[in-house]
């Protein structure tokens, strides 16, 4: 599997319309990912979560995610089958070249009964990718915080102190490339206030940071390797693309 960039552009719980009511990326790199969706209303944590990514079957490309950490508390494996945009849409501001259509059954959160629905999703193209070649994902060793990146896009996840799955002390943070001031930056940060700071980071470890973590170059997953001065196992690595 290669490493996928991907941001939603709607959601619709069936028979309701589609909306967007968040701020979603979510990095795919190999066989895990690392979600979070951020309300646009409030810039609160509206789901945010880390895991396996299992491909089921690839016709159509039907997927499980399972939840290492959640800040919902689920702990069920998520299953989704993606299938081409109606090409008669392509003459609206959906592009059957970069989009899917996610379709399944998950708890929805407003009701609190399991719902059929279909989500819109855009690949997106890594940027920076000539000065961040490498796409990963690691775990800490208490496997509470997933970090990852994908080209110049970051983004770190933290369960709380009671668990990784439930929204109590769940923290995230999402940082990209600046390109021109050749720095990272953060673009938001979400949940328990307290957690934040302690949520490692690019721009915390030294705006400058690159072009790439050493064991870039040798780990393979499972690996232990050294991150921000922590111990943290490698769960994938991919060339970026």
């Amino acid at each position: 599997m290669s490493s996928r960039l991907s941001t939603r552009l709607s959601i619709r719980w069936v028979p309701g319309d589609p909306s967007e009511p968040t701020n979603t990326l979510v990095m795919s790199v190999g066989g895990w990912y690392v979600d979070l969706r951020i309300t646009k209303a409030d810039g609160s944590i509206e789901w945010g979560m880390a895991g396996e990514r299992l491909i089921l079957s690839r016709e159509p490309l039907t997927c499980k995610w399972t939840h290492w950490i959640d800040s919902r508390g689920y702990t069920d494996p998520d299953i989704g089958s993606f299938h081409p945009v109606d090409p008669s849409t392509a003459g609206t501001d959906l592009d059957p070249a970069t989009d899917t259509v996610e379709t399944g059954s998950m708890l929805n959160p407003e009701t609190n009964v399991e719902t059929p629905y279909e989500e819109v999703w855009r690949a997106l193209t890594a940027s920076y990718s000539d000065r961040f070649p490498w796409a990963w994902i690691v775990r800490s060793m208490d496997k509470r915080t997933f970090l990852a990146q994908v080209g110049g896009d970051f983004l770190a996840l933290r369960g709380g102190p009671d668990g990784p799955v439930g929204e109590v002390g769940f923290c995230a943070r999402r940082e990209t490339w600046d390109g021109e001031q050749q720095r990272w930056t953060v673009v938001l940060e979400a949940g328990e206030p307290k957690n934040l700071p302690a949520l490692p980071g690019m721009v915390a470890a030294g705006s400058a940071v690159g072009p790439e973590p050493a064991w870039t170059k040798s780990a393979k997953e499972g690996d232990v390797v050294d991150m921000f001065g922590e111990k943290y196992v490698l769960c994938a690595l991919e060339r970026v693309g």
